[in-house]
């Protein structure tokens, strides 16, 4: 070490440690490490798949013979002795009474259109937005399997169309157009004739257009006190033929049964007295359906359970259902949603005043977020409503007495989700 040049050596690196060491603690000391995320809006539900049977107070509608014309869709209203559908001769009838509806519509909607009215006000750009929001439906009732609104829809863009032919000066009237509309009409008039007979509806109820043999798989006087191996039994059941031309649902209010395991079970037994739940059957429709829980039907705490689910709404694609796969769920719940990571417990002191004004504090372990408002931190409890393994759905608005924080987190708060030496009031770079 006597050396100068191992001295020199020697200086060089003890000074460079010493610059490597005060740079680092200059980094410490600005770098904070912090990650944060935006607290938003998030809905969760407890649910359960199933595979269940919808029952229904079903009578079958008979015919003698011919070729039937539904009066009504499937999922319509019937009053007793309301006219279902009509019996004619021929095929060619039915189809050229269905062209003649069509064509009456088509003449309904250019006689409108030749009346002044608001037509004359309309603007191109503004009908331009209405057919485009018409293609739009039509495209969103297509992919969503919504058919039955599609001809009133269809029927509406049609319209638009020709209004805008009037409004653009493509077209000055449609005199020829309905002219030859009349004359075919008359024509498909003598084609269609008179039928041979109506079909009239027994009972009051819904009007269901087809049959599938499982009218009879489960008593629906008995629906309420069904077990699991009955309800096992229907779905395992086999189709009956049968030649009836639709049939009657007699009661506004129908069943879909199915059967859980015992630790699902629980769930459902705990909304027994007129709880409610959501119905969603995935591969038949995108509407969810109110249901209440009728009954849960067990034979022993350990065994699995029957669920009967009462419905009331009805349209054309729920008529249709019958041994389906159904998305049942229990409860949503909608809040502030963040990382699991956010979470911590840290404990708090609060001090309020009696009404005597006496001072009690209060010291308490909760659990909560830190948010980020400018460069400080802040603590803030949270209630949660609903947890997974990654996130969690804090109530946004709970009880504010019942709190040990002044607030509680917000929607759009930067909340911390990664970072170390957190604590209430840090200031960070």
């Amino acid at each position: 070490m006597n050396s100068p040049l191992l001295r020199r050596l020697a200086a060089s690196a003890i000074a460079l440690l010493l610059l490597l060491y005060v740079g680092y603690q200059v980094y410490k000391s600005h770098y904070t490490g912090i990650q944060t995320e935006t607290a938003s809006y998030f809905t969760a539900s407890d649910s359960v798949q199933v595979n269940g049977i919808a029952v229904r107070d079903e009578v079958p509608l008979k015919s003698s013979g011919g070729v039937i014309d539904y009066v009504l869709s499937s999922g319509d209203k019937v009053a007793k002795g309301g006219i279902v559908a009509k019996v004619y001769s021929s095929a060619q009838q039915v189809t050229a009474l269905h062209k003649m509806e069509s064509v009456d519509d088509e003449i309904k909607q250019l006689e409108e259109l030749q009346s002044p009215g608001d037509t004359y006000a309309a603007s191109p750009d503004s009908l331009n937005e209405q057919i485009h929001r018409k293609l739009s439906n039509l495209l969103v009732q297509t992919v969503s399997g919504s058919l039955s609104s599609l001809s009133e829809t269809r029927e509406d863009l049609l319209y638009l169309l020709n209004e805008r032919q009037i409004i653009t000066g493509k077209v000055t009237d449609f005199t020829a157009r309905l002219k030859e509309l009349q004359a075919e009409r008359t024509k498909l008039n003598q084609q269609a004739g008179s039928a041979l007979s109506e079909i009239v509806s027994s009972d009051s109820g819904y009007f269901i257009s087809s049959t599938d043999g499982f009218e009879s798989a489960v008593d629906f006087s008995k629906v309420k006190t069904l077990t699991c191996d009955q309800i096992q039994a229907a779905l395992d059941a086999k189709t009956a033929s049968d030649s009836s031309i639709g049939k009657i649902s007699r009661s506004y209010e129908w069943y879909f049964v199915f059967t859980v395991s015992s630790g699902q079970a629980a769930g459902f037994r705990q909304l027994a007295d007129g709880g409610t739940v959501s119905l969603r059957f995935p591969f038949v429709s995108n509407v969810t359906v109110p249901a209440s829980v009728a009954a849960v039907n067990q034979a022993g705490s350990d065994s699995n359970a029957a669920v009967i689910l009462q419905c009331s709404n009805m349209n054309s694609e729920l008529a249709s259902i019958r041994k389906e796969t159904a998305q049942v769920v229990e409860r949503e719940y909608t809040g502030i949603r963040v990382s699991q990571r956010a979470l911590h417990f840290e404990t708090v002191t609060k001090k309020t005043k009696d009404e005597k004004g006496n001072v009690k504090t209060t010291k308490k372990e909760v659990s909560g977020v830190y948010v980020l408002h400018g460069s400080q931190l802040s603590f803030r409890q949270v209630v949660p409503l609903y947890s997974t393994d990654n996130y969690v759905i804090c109530d946004p608005n709970p009880d504010m007495k019942t709190l040990m924080t002044d607030e509680t987190i917000k929607l759009h708060d930067e909340v911390v989700e990664e970072g170390t030496d957190l604590y209430d009031g840090k200031v960070v770079q």
